[in-house]
């Protein structure tokens, strides 16, 4: 019975934590989801990030990751380069306008730690 009264507390801090996120983030007025700040997080400590290589490390396939691409970029927050090594292949880099949003939610948990 404790068990599943501690996987209960567990998932309800979960959903405590993950609201106080959105929240968070709205206040920022930035119109992005959390999957947008994760995928930024992924590229600023992989400097050299493809698509491919998101997906891999969100475990989500290609056409959700290339939707979530597409969004960031139409918002001007990251661009695609042509690849050094292989023409067939784009890199992945945070824009100007998108270099801050990592740092800020940072900030944002490190408040609420």
């Amino acid at each position: 019975m404790s068990n599943s009264r501690s996987l209960e507390s567990v998932f309800h801090l979960v959903h405590m934590l993950k609201r106080e996120m959105y929240k968070q983030i709205g206040s920022l007025d930035l119109n992005i989801a959390p999957m947008h700040i994760r995928v930024l997080k992924i590229m600023g400590k992989k400097p050299v990030c493809t698509a491919i290589d998101i997906a891999h490390f969100l475990d989500r396939d290609k056409a959700q990751v290339t939707r979530l691409l597409n969004s960031l970029i139409d918002m001007e927050l990251i661009k695609k380069v042509p690849s050094l090594e292989d023409k067939r292949s784009q890199r992945l880099l945070i824009s100007e306008k998108g270099a801050d949003i990592p740092a800020i939610t940072t900030s944002i948990a490190n408040s609420a730690a």
